[in-house]
Order: structure tokens, then C-alpha cells, then sequence
């Protein structure tokens, strides 16, 4: 492949998505965004337009070699909601099928460790699991359908050659740019409907940002006709999994809550989320409730994978620390407005969309 590549990245303004820019840009690379509103950086060549829609993801790949797809809705609502299906599986039906006819080379889909997920224990999972018969959620399953289709259009034959495909199944990400996970929980504190699920027992599987970023490049340098990547998945992690709140509680400290240490049993809870379910089915609410069988199973079960097959195949090592990690989330919250004293002063107010980096770096 020449020199002067052109990069592709659908949610350049996601968790995901503007870390994978970040680094891109510090590498110096030629980086076009899909985006629905202009972002402030010149480094970029800036398209407006939405993945859902065929024509803008057509012009977008047009003359693209490399595309990351890492637009998703994540929404645990026991109803699915239309935007998840048509953003989550049309969507990145709408990628695949404009790669094949631009004739893009390489497309990283960005999966999660949820399509295997069906609230049995995982120890060290890797990629013999299979896919589970029935999921607990809709967005597991909406991922796990996108995730087949990328897959199997794996050396589709098209104008430039093939289309080689790969799927990185990342852990449960957090970073500065997090707005679903962090920010649920930040608000659980403030509203006092934080606690512990379980006795602590159970390891769940964190990844930074910036590794899964570091992840997505690394697995698009490698990936070729009988590379050993395409066609293939991947489990991204990066440090051992801890339990979910242990891991949390590190990000929250600093902030400057206090999360209330109170346990309930799962089965308690196992109970509750039922009727927690069926409740939302009958009145639909906007937010997903708290408790659902998927966020119950995740936090009472084991649920950790190892990253041992992302190593061999294409070297992928994490090049932030643990403590690294956890400083810049917290450096990215407290810029956002997140930390307890501005939470309390004015209400939390998320006053920035993105943070690119527009100075070039040293890559850890």
C-alpha cells in the first residue's frame, strides 16, 4: 500500500472514534471524517453527513484505502429502540457496502465483548467462545449482527483488489471522552442510586481508550489477504480485570464523590431487574432503567477476556499505563464539567463535544 494512505473514521467524535483521530493525526497520517457537525480542526478533511444515510457514507469512501467503523448506539433499554437497528446494523450495513463499491481496502469494525455475552461466567474468555443462542439485550445482539456482516464480507472481490475485514471485540471502555457509562454512573452518585451489585467477587474487563485506539491501528497495519487478521476477531483488553466498582471508584474518587459502599445480593436484584423490564416495555421511558437482566448478569457474573491472539497477530501491547489511564479520564471528566464541584455548583453540563490533540506527540 503507498505511502500516502487515506484514513476513513465514522464516530470521529465518539469514545473511540477521536481517540483513534488523535493518533492518526500524531502519526501524521491523511484522516477524513463523516460527521454530523463540523468539529474545529484543521487537520481534518471534515464531511457532514450521518452513516445511516447511503449517499453520504458512499461520498465519504470515495477514495479512501483504510476505514474504522466505530459508530454505535448503546442503549440497554429492553425495547429496542429504531436508531439502534438503524444505526447499529444499517449503518454499518451502509459502511460495508460503500467499501465494496469504492473499492476500500481495509475495514476495522468495532465490536464488544457483549456478542458473546448471555449471563454465564466468563474466565479469560478468548475467541472460541461462540456466539450465544439468546442475548440479554438488544445491543448485544445489534453487534453481534453487524459484527457477522463485517466478517463475512471479508475478501469480497471489488474494483481495487478485495475488501479485507477484521473485528475488534473491545472490553468495557472508558476514557475522557466516555458519555454513556461514566456519566450514568456520575449521575447514580449525585441522585443517590449508587451501589455495589454482588459481593465484589466477580472481575469484570476495563480498556482505555487510548489502547483500543492503539488497537484499531496497529490491527489495520497487518491487515491483509492471509494476514492472520482478516476475516478474524479480536479481544481488546489491556490490565487484569478487577471488579467493576473497584475500577470505578478510582475514576469517581478524584472527581469528588463519595460512592455510597452499599451492597445488595444478586438475586435481589436478578428479581427487581425483571420487573425493572417489564415496566420499561409497558411505559417506555426514555433512559434504559438502571437495572436490567443484562447490567445484573454483567456485574454479578465473571466477565473478562484476555487479549492473547490481538498480541500475536498483529502486536498489540497497551501503551498506556493503568495509572496513566485513570488521570487522563479524569482530567477529560473534570474538563467537561463532570467533577462533584461543578456538578453542585451549576448542574452537570457537558460543554465539549470533542478534545482533538492537534500537537504531535511521542506514541508510548
Amino acid at each position: 500500500m503507498p505511502e500516502n494512505i487515506k484514513y476513513l473514521v465514522f464516530g470521529a467524535t465518539g469514545l473511540v472514534g477521536s481517540e483513534i483521530v488523535n493518533q492518526l493525526l500524531e502519526l501524521n497520517k491523511n484522516v477524513t471524517v463523516l460527521v454530523r457537525k463540523p468539529i474545529e480542526n484543521p487537520s481534518l478533511t471534515q464531511l457532514v453527513g450521518d452513516i445511516v444515510n447511503k449517499d453520504d457514507v458512499i461520498q465519504a469512501c470515495q477514495g479512501i484505502d483504510i476505514v474504522f467503523q466505530t459508530v454505535a448506539v448503546i442503549d440497554w433499554n429492553p425495547q429496542m429502540p429504531d436508531s439502534m437497528y438503524k444505526v447499529n446494523v444499517e449503518g454499518n450495513r451502509n459502511v460495508i457496502n460503500a467499501c465494496i463499491e469504492c473499492g476500500v481496502k481495509k475495514l476495522i469494525y468495532t465490536s464488544s465483548i457483549d456478542v458473546v455475552f448471555n449471563g454465564q461466567d466468563i474466565d479469560k474468555g478468548d475467541e472460541s467462545l461462540p456466539y450465544p443462542d439468546v442475548y440479554l439485550d438488544h445491543y448485544s445482539e445489534s453487534k453481534a449482527i453487524a459484527e457477522k456482516e463485517a466478517i463475512n464480507a471479508n475478501g469480497t472481490p471489488h474494483q481495487n483488489g478485495h475488501l479485507w475485514t477484521c473485528s475488534l471485540r473491545t472490553a468495557g471502555i472508558y476514557g475522557p471522552m466516555d458519555r454513556v457509562r461514566l456519566p450514568t454512573l456520575i449521575d447514580a452518585v449525585r441522585k443517590g442510586k449508587y451501589m455495589h451489585i454482588g459481593d465484589g467477587s466477580s472481575k469484570f474487563s476495563h480498556v482505555y481508550s487510548g489502547n483500543v485506539a492503539h488497537a484499531h491501528i496497529l490491527a489495520s497495519e497487518k491487515l491483509g489477504e492471509n494476514s492472520g487478521v482478516d476475516g478474524e476477531c479480536f479481544f481488546i483488553t489491556d490490565h487484569p480485570a478487577t471488579n467493576f466498582f473497584e475500577h470505578v471508584e478510582k475514576i469517581l474518587i478524584p472527581l469528588g464523590y463519595t460512592p455510597s459502599q452499599k451492597s445488595i445480593p444478586c438475586w435481589i436484584l436478578q428479581v427487581v431487574a425483571v420487573f425493572s423490564e417489564f415496566s420499561a416495555k409497558i411505559f417506555r421511558p426514555k433512559k434504559a432503567p438502571l437495572l436490567t437482566k443484562y447490567t445484573v448478569a454483567a456485574n454479578c457474573r465473571n466477565f473478562n477476556f484476555i487479549s492473547e491472539k490481538a498480541k500475536e497477530r498483529f502486536g498489540y501491547i497497551p501503551i498506556f499505563s493503568l495509572e496513566e489511564s485513570i488521570r487522563l479520564t479524569v482530567e477529560g471528566l473534570k474538563k467537561r464539567g463532570y467533577d462533584s464541584k461543578k456538578n453542585n455548583e451549576e448542574g452537570n453540563s457537558d460543554k465539549s463535544r470533542i478534545f482533538f490533540r492537534r500537537k504531535r506527540k511521542t506514541v508510548r
